[in-house]
């Protein structure tokens, strides 16, 4: 069945979603409960499908509570690549609390798959049914948003 290990990532990819840990558990229980109601000895990639029904089960409960507003993950941008990455910059825990605030989720499960789960664009695009080039484009925004919060924070003179 599962490790801990991969109960703890799916206790991350939850947390990643929800920004708050009781929710987080909550929605792990949920989306585990539902995996072993329809579970099958055929299914190949069982992380992945557990997250699908996790992140299913986050935007139906964020729905039924009017939470949240959702935006669409798809956008048409043309993508912009420079020499920067998000891998260049030192994240300490302040300032990963920082990043989650200013993303909204589906931002924030790109960023957790691609950074913490260390998936390729590709592998990202094949899980959430998102084009390869919209997850490029939307890492680059988001690398460029989180550049521009802390280059306003340090012209503001906070310390990080």
């Amino acid at each position: 069945m599962l490790t801990k290990q991969q109960l703890n990532q799916l206790y991350q990819y939850s947390y990643s979603l929800t920004l708050n840990s009781d929710d987080a558990y909550d929605l792990l229980q949920t989306g585990l409960e539902k995996y072993l109601k329809k579970s099958s000895q055929n299914i190949q990639r069982e992380m992945a499908y557990i997250r699908q029904i996790i992140r299913n089960q986050f935007i139906d409960n964020q729905r039924r509570s009017n939470i949240i507003a959702f935006e669409t993950i798809e956008n048409n941008d043309t993508l912009a690549i420079d020499t920067l990455s998000l891998d260049d910059l030192m994240i300490a825990q302040d300032q990963v609390t920082i990043i989650w605030d200013i993303m909204n989720t589906s931002e924030r499960e790109i960023i957790y798959l691609w950074a913490v789960e260390g998936y390729s664009a590709k592998q990202i695009s094949d899980e959430t049914g998102v084009s390869r080039g919209t997850i490029l484009s939307k890492i680059h925004r988001l690398r460029e948003k989180v550049i521009a919060k802390f280059t306003k924070l340090d012209a503001a003179g906070a310390n990080l």
